[in-house]
């Protein structure tokens, strides 16, 4: 009797320990989607010649399935967006950081490469360049910045650069523990 008392009551700590930890996964996962945020969300203008589209589409980068969110295709010269992300209310938390993931599709094999430039409040911070079939990855601070820019530049003067797919364009929050600490 008492070993079956005992057994129930292990299997019954197990059920509950194993919802307390799942809930509390999904609180923390919440957390951080609420403190992520599309830049594309932000106040943006297309500020280039070539073409910036927003479009989910799976696409093959390196060997790798990726979900693009937006491409920019620089085409002979350069595509370029800017972005306001300081928030509108100073009651809003502003973002700390900009993480950017971004490659050309596998496909594009006569393509050269494109430069991608970001630009905090007008000043070049980070340039990285991809050609067909390989990917970059970016995180910025802009803890003080107001405007982001993306300047996507082909490498060549006299040939068609193919787009670069952008899979992550992430702003995210301070926390409110981090806030309280300054």
């Amino acid at each position: 009797m008492q070993k079956t008392q005992f057994i129930s009551s292990v299997l019954t700590s197990a059920v509950l320990l194993s919802s307390l930890f799942s809930a509390g996964g999904e609180i923390a996962q919440a957390q951080r989607s609420q403190r992520a945020v599309s830049l594309l969300n932000a106040k943006c203008v297309n500020s280039g010649l070539g073409n910036i589209r927003q479009q989910n589409l799976d696409v093959s980068i390196g060997k790798a399935v990726y979900t693009s969110r937006f491409f920019m295709g620089p085409g002979y010269r350069s595509a370029s967006i800017t972005c306001n992300i300081k928030p509108e209310t100073s009651s809003k938390p502003g973002f700390q950081t900009l993480n950017l993931g971004f490659g050309m599709r596998d496909n594009d094999t006569k393509s050269p490469g494109v430069e991608v430039k970001v630009y905090l409040d007008g000043n070049q911070a980070e340039t990285r360049t991809v050609a067909p079939a390989q990917q970059a990855s970016l995180t910025l601070d802009v803890s003080n910045v107001s405007n982001v820019a993306i300047e996507a530049v082909c490498a060549s003067p006299t040939q068609y650069c193919d787009r670069v797919y952008f899979f992550n364009a992430a702003l995210e929050r301070q926390s409110v523990s981090s806030q309280t600490k300054k």
